[in-house]
């Protein structure tokens, strides 16, 4: 597979979060409300693998809005962070 998938927006609105990877791209997404705000995000953390998150530096990090456009934001920009590590 060389492409990222990732859930669809009810699973987000429900709260939960992700781990996934491609190649040796590893990443975690979590909905999150920025401090002052009640409005949550997609908070995007990334990794180079094999190890986990506790145990690596995170390389780069984006937030994007839970909403359709931006979990197609998301998956973009996933798979563009995963061509340079890969």
């Amino acid at each position: 597979m060389n492409t990222i998938e990732i859930p669809t927006l009810l699973f987000w609105e429900n709260g939960n979060s992700w781990y996934g990877s491609l190649g040796n791209a590893r990443f975690f997404i979590k909905p999150e409300a920025p401090e002052g705000s009640e409005e949550k995000q997609l908070t995007v953390r990334l990794w180079k693998g094999p190890l986990a998150i506790d145990l690596s530096e995170v390389i780069a990090e984006a937030a994007f809005p839970v909403t359709e456009a931006g979990l197609a934001q998301t998956t973009a920009w996933l798979e563009e962070q995963a061509a340079g590590l890969n």
